[in-house]
């Protein structure tokens, strides 16, 4: 086990010991949404399948409509009406003749044109028509939006509506994608309660389990589970080996540093698994662990709320994007103007809850300690102040990293 590494080296440590997730499922494409496709998808129908109109109105002869303007209408007979999901092949005008449509519906035969019923005197057996058209204006061609057989989506491709949208116009139910790696949570602390429960003299409520969870359903992977846990180095070793059983990831937090209830050392000890690292030289969060316990990875992250969430976005999110490859999970980093001083000298590397917008960094106002809460509202990037860092100036470049 190596102690009081970098960020970087921690990273680096973290990815060597990762797979990469390459299993693959077949999911109802409604629940596909948040997936890498593990196929390329092909469109099985032209789209739209037919000619049909953008507009409300008349299925006409460009031919027919010369010379016509609100002055000099031209007057066509009306022989019927098509409606949006009606078979319009089967229907045919011919000279002199219209044919009522309506958006979406389908072409008749002999037709190449429509005229928006705005032009029109909206007549039902004839119709004045006030403006002339060219052949195919306000007009949609069989296969348009793709011809049968086109490539639309690539193995790898990130599901989002839009995606799901194309799938289901293609005629598709279902859709083959790469498995997202599992992961359970675990929370440590007795003085910890859940919320909901009465809130005891020296208790606090959880708000790691919530945060941790939450943020990672918002990165796309829903928790196998959720489980708080006493400062018990029995128990934790216990809830460990049950997790690995079909975790690629436990995360824990809380019980990693060296006071008397931070259980997490002995507990890894008692489950057999291979400590990797410990303590990383950023602030907060520098107590974490990184172990291994049979091929599945264990992240033990600070208690404190704040140091949780930094840390699971610096080293959580480069292991997700080593095991699946998809680029949501890099963090990417900006340059920006700090816009007021940050009066504390940093030692250490320190990260920073933060608000990046147009260029422009400003904190939360409120307390920045690692245990606050309140002020990581609203924060969109965390700013990255370098070791041996005086106190920050206002109008200062500095380094965030996007969340």
């Amino acid at each position: 086990m190596v102690e009081k590494i970098t960020l970087e080296e921690a990273i680096k440590l973290i990815c060597d010991h990762a797979y990469v997730c390459d299993e693959t499922e077949v999911l109802a494409v409604e629940k596909a949404g948040g997936y890498l496709l593990a196929e390329d998808v092909y469109a099985e129908i032209d789209n739209p399948p037919f000619p049909r109109t953008p507009v409300d109105g008349y299925a006409v002869r460009a031919e027919d409509l010369q010379g016509a303007s609100e002055r000099t209408p031209v007057s066509l007979k009306v022989t019927g009406c098509i409606y949006a999901g009606q078979d319009g092949q089967a229907r045919k005008i011919g000279k002199g003749e219209a044919m009522r449509i309506m958006t979406g519906g389908p072409f008749p035969e002999g037709s190449n044109t429509a005229v928006r019923q705005e032009d029109t005197d909206y007549g039902e057996d004839t119709v004045l028509i006030y403006k002339e058209q060219k052949e195919y204006d306000n007009y949609c061609f069989q296969g348009e939006d793709y011809k049968k057989d086109a490539l639309l989506l690539r193995k790898g491709d990130h599901i989002t509506f839009a995606e799901q949208g194309i799938l289901s116009a293609t005629g598709r139910t279902s859709v083959k994608v790469f498995k997202k790696p599992v992961i359970r949570l675990i929370t440590t602390g007795d003085e910890v309660c859940a919320p909901g429960q009465p809130l005891l003299p020296g208790k606090i409520y959880d708000s790691n389990g919530m945060m941790v969870s939450s943020r990672l359903r918002e990165l796309g992977i829903n928790p196998a589970s959720v489980k708080h846990v006493s400062d018990s180095e029995e128990i934790m070793a216990a809830e460990i080996k049950c997790a690995s059983e079909d975790a690629d990831i436990i995360i824990t937090t809380g019980g990693v540093s060296v006071g008397k209830k931070d259980i997490l050392h002995e507990a890894l000890k008692i489950a057999g698994a291979e400590k990797i690292f410990w303590r990383v030289l950023i602030q907060p969060g520098t107590p974490s662990i990184f172990s291994v316990y049979n091929n599945t990875l264990i992240i033990s992250l600070s208690g404190n709320p704040f140091g949780a969430m930094a840390n699971l976005e610096l080293l959580v999110r480069p292991l997700l994007y080593k095991m699946t490859g998809d680029e949501r999970y890099v963090m990417e980093k900006r340059e920006g103007v700090l816009m007021e001083a940050f009066p504390k000298k940093s030692k250490g590397r320190r990260f920073v809850r933060a608000i990046f917008k147009n260029g422009e960094v400003t904190l939360p106002s409120g307390i920045l300690s690692s245990g606050a809460i309140a002020t990581l509202r609203g924060c969109n990037c965390l700013l990255d102040i370098p070791a041996g860092s005086p106190p920050l100036e206002k109008g200062e470049k500095v380094t965030v990293w996007m969340l």
